[in-house]
Parts: C-alpha cells; structure tokens; sequence
C-alpha cells in the first residue's frame, strides 16, 4: 500500500485534536444532547491522481448514520463509481488488421464506514454541523467489456475485492427540525489490480448531499 504514513500520521492528528477541541466545549453544557439518526443520498465530482482515470463518473451515494455520544457518531456510505469506454479495437485475420467496436465499463462499488465528529451549533429548528470522518473503505471493483466483431457478440467481466481508506470532512445544515442538506469534500485511496493490470481510483471528491434526520 503506498499511502503515505505521513499523511495518514497528520489525519489521526487532526481527528483527535478536534475530538479533544469539542470535548471541552460539550464539557461545559449541563445535559447531554439527544442522539439523532440520519439518512443522506449524494452526489459526487471526483478528482482522480490518476490522470487516466478522469473520466470517472460519481460517486453516487447513499448515507445512514447516527450519533453515538455526544459530537461522536457513525456512518456507512454506500456509493459507486463507473468510467464507460467506447473504443475501436482490431484483429488480426490472415495478416490483415479488421476494426471492431468495443466497449468497457469499469466500476466499483465502495461500502465506507467512517467514525465522524460532528458538533451540534444551534437547535433543532436550526443548525449546523461541521463533520469530520475517517475510516476504512472496502470496494467490490470489475471491469465489463462488451465486443461486436463479424456480427458476432462477445462478453467478459473480471472482479476484485480491495481495502482502502478514506476521510472527508464538511458542513451540513439541519432545517424544520427534519431537513438535513450538506457539502463537502473527501480523499479516497484505493488501488485494485483487475485482469493483470492495475487501476487506481485514489483522488479527491467533492460533493453535495440531501435527506432527513431524526
């Protein structure tokens, strides 16, 4: 895994620092604030580091989460990604080269748990809640590709299962005591290695999210 341990060192120490920040803040109230549950559904522009992958599509994303303890809750992210490819390919009959077309659609589905901070400033009518969440993220990634060659058609696909990490960390604004819309922003490392060759959809997401809380 080449993730840098320099930047991994530099997340845990900003994910403590603040959980310490806000433990002293909610070390002032008197009572303990009411835990909530919530549902989000998103949608993603990604920032590959892989400039081959640029035209990665998503993440669209469904959330669920709820508060733990106080500012300290959890959330799973489920979310996929996908890059269609349409290209002209050829073959080689008794020496000579015949086009085809092709296509191939890449995709991964991502399951995110994350440990998230997130304070509560305002009441229920009106809020904001500044997040921050980090965790492991496990993907299902394959590759489908889809060929017409001769009036003859062709179908292979190829899977993986990776572990990787993610953290991201945003606003979300509680309104009517129900509403609950967000943006934000995540870094994702995952690599994977599908059918000998390897792919890496590491990069930087930004994103928008709506749903409710309760």
């Amino acid at each position: 895994m080449k993730l840098s341990n320099k930047f991994l060192f530099i997340l845990f120490s900003l994910f403590v620092f603040s959980a310490f920040s806000f433990s002293s803040v909610y070390a002032q109230e008197s009572k303990s604030r009411s835990n909530d549950g919530w549902f989000l559904v998103g949608y993603g522009y990604s920032f590959p580091s892989d400039k081959s992958m640029e035209g990665l599509q998503g993440p669209a994303t469904i959330t669920i989460g709820g508060d733990l303890w106080r500012f300290i809750g959890l959330e799973v992210t489920l979310g996929g990604r996908w890059d269609t490819q349409n290209y002209i390919a050829t073959s080689n009959i008794l020496g000579g080269y015949i086009p085809y077309n092709a296509t191939s659609i890449l995709w991964s589905f991502d399951i995110k748990p994350y440990l998230m901070l997130q304070p509560k400033i305002g009441v229920d009518m009106l809020s904001l809640r500044p997040y921050l969440g980090i965790g492991p993220s496990f993907h299902f990634t394959g590759i489908n590709s889809t060929a017409e060659f001769l009036g003859n058609s062709s179908n292979s696909s190829s899977t993986n299962f990776d572990i990787g990490f993610s953290a991201k960390a945003g606003l979300r604004l509680q309104a009517l005591k129900f509403l609950f819309v967000g943006v934000g922003a995540e870094y994702l490392y995952h690599e994977t290695k599908i059918s000998h060759k390897n792919y890496d959809f590491s990069g930087f997401t930004v994103g928008a999210e709506v749903g409710f809380i309760w």
